[in-house]
């Protein structure tokens, strides 16, 4: 080989390697502090409305436990009671880095999943899910959730479906999460 390719390969090299120190490394998406400040057990008041808004909610309790997977996964585990059965939920939240935005899976005891994306508004503290789901005849449906933190200790999850007017959307459920101490 000649001392000029040498020469020529030896300095582009030398560029690469400099533009590559040189990076700033991406800072971290504001949403992996919204996962972390989930993690632990909390107390979940729940009301559903299974007759519409307008009927007196149904009440019932449960518990939340949430802890980390690495940094951009939060897994979640849902356990309650009602009208004497135990119902469980499971979910793995984390922010995809791809999409640039939060995604989701949920399941419980159906046989079908449901998916989520969703962003985070860091002025209102404010998480908003669209949530792609089956009913219990695997017909598709679509939700919508609003999660609000109202401080470290408590947040709100107002759980909406589709309504009878297009792209209208009902308030079907609302728990409301407090963290043990």
């Amino acid at each position: 080989m000649s001392k000029f390719y040498i020469a020529t390969v030896f300095i582009l090299f030398s560029f690469v390697v400099c533009g590559v120190a040189e990076e700033k490394p991406q800072p971290k998406p504001v949403e992996l502090d919204v996962l972390k400040s989930s993690v632990g057990v909390w107390d979940a008041e729940i009301e559903v409305w299974p007759n519409g808004p307008d009927a007196p909610p149904v009440r019932f309790k449960g518990v939340e436990t949430n802890q980390l997977f690495g940094e951009y996964w939060l897994a979640s585990d849902f356990v309650s009671e009602f009208m004497g059965q135990t119902m469980k939920v499971h979910s793995i939240v984390g922010y995809d880095l791809d999409q640039k935005k939060l995604v989701g899976t949920i399941i419980d005891h159906g046989p079908y999943k449901a998916t989520m994306t969703g962003s985070y508004d860091p002025k209102t503290k404010t998480l908003r899910w669209q949530i792609r789901a089956k009913d219990a005849d695997g017909k598709p449906m679509l939700q919508r959730s609003v999660v609000t933190h109202k401080n470290a200790n408590e947040r709100l999850l107002v759980l909406m479906v589709s309504g009878s007017e297009k792209n209208a959307f009902t308030k079907m459920m609302q728990i409301r999460f407090v963290k043990k101490k």
